[in-house]
């Protein structure tokens, strides 16, 4: 999830070091965990979302 830490911290959403998305300040990167071993790693959009009009 990106967005306002104040806003979906109130759902659970917590910033945690060990998921990155570049280029985004670490506290507006944020998840959620459920159930089985927390992942790890680097996120990456699919590109659809750098199209322009």
């Amino acid at each position: 999830m990106l967005g306002e830490p104040s806003y979906y911290g109130r759902f659970g959403f917590r910033a945690d070091p060990s998921w990155r998305l570049p280029d985004v300040p670490a506290e507006y990167f944020q998840m959620t965990h459920f159930d089985g071993p927390m992942p790890t790693g680097t996120v990456a959009y699919h590109d659809a979302f750098n199209a322009t009009a």
